[in-house]
């Protein structure tokens, strides 16, 4: 009669086989999840900074174009460029030893992106650029070359 009362089967319920069985579904489940969570969140953040580096990129050949089209006289060495102006003082554009852009020694770019590499060139009323942005935590890097031309005068 003991025997017969243990293993009936019970009409409610779990067994606990079923019970090991959807505990381990379940945690499979929400570690797929949290896995995906946190990738999707580093791939957010990597994008971030490479829209940052673009930006900052964009910042910097406006920046580039602006003082270099309104100049009369461009002298180009390395990563310094001076431009002479008819009205204004001389404006110069260099890179610092903190590895920022300066323009007349005040800095035009962020805190956290360094400038690796600026290089202008001088040609016959243009000016070559070439330059290399990356963030600060080096996991990101950004390079760009173009070619600006002065107006006429």
């Amino acid at each position: 009669m003991a025997s017969r009362f243990l293993f009936k089967k019970s009409k409610s319920g779990f067994t606990l086989v079923e019970t090991i069985v959807a505990i381990g579904i379940g945690l499979l489940a929400t570690t797929m999840l949290f896995y995906i969570f946190t990738f999707g969140l580093r791939n957010i953040q990597t994008i971030k900074n490479t829209e940052k580096l673009h930006s900052e990129a964009n910042f910097l050949l406006n920046t580039f174009t602006y003082w270099i089209k309104q100049g009369e006289n461009v002298t180009t060495s390395g990563s310094t460029l001076e431009i002479e102006f008819p009205d204004l003082p001389l404006k110069t554009i260099t890179k610092s030893v903190d590895d920022r852009v300066t323009l007349d020694g005040t800095p035009i770019t962020s805190d956290d992106i360094q400038v690796t590499d600026l290089n202008f060139t001088g040609m016959s009323r243009s000016v070559q650029i070439r330059f290399t942005i990356e963030a600060k935590n080096g996991d990101e890097n950004f390079s760009a070359t173009t070619t600006i031309a002065q107006r006429g005068i």
